[in-house]
């Protein structure tokens, strides 16, 4: 993750283009340090959170649609102000847009959706 944000070094790699390396590697360094997180909060492996592994489903929710929200806000107002690669903003949205249907998903799932 550091060669991506600071050194921004790595090989062309077949398709002849420096900065694509770097991206992958960072879309690698995410994965990785996700997976790594999921590890460390539900004490399990796995990538997809299923809910019964959550404590607090109702105020983890609202946190992670908030949390999405501003990632997106974030991305729209300083993309160009910070240094990120074209495509980060994009990346970002992908994010927050999936924080907001994760987070609406188990809102619902407690709320209209609930089993009685």
């Amino acid at each position: 993750m550091a060669n991506v944000l600071f050194l921004e070094k790595a090989p062309a790699g077949p398709w002849n283009d420096a900065s694509f390396s770097v991206g992958v590697t960072g879309l690698i360094s995410i994965s990785l340090i996700y997976i790594a997180w999921y590890k460390w909060k539900f004490e399990t492996y796995g990538i997809v959170p299923w809910l019964n592994l959550w404590k607090d489903v109702r105020g983890s929710g609202l946190r992670i649609t908030v949390s999405g929200f501003l990632t997106i806000a974030f991305t729209w107002t300083f993309a160009e102000q910070i240094s990120i690669p074209p495509a980060g903003g994009l990346i970002l949205n992908l994010i927050g847009c999936l924080m907001i249907l994760q987070g609406t998903y188990a809102l619902l799932s407690v709320g209209y959706l609930r089993e009685s």
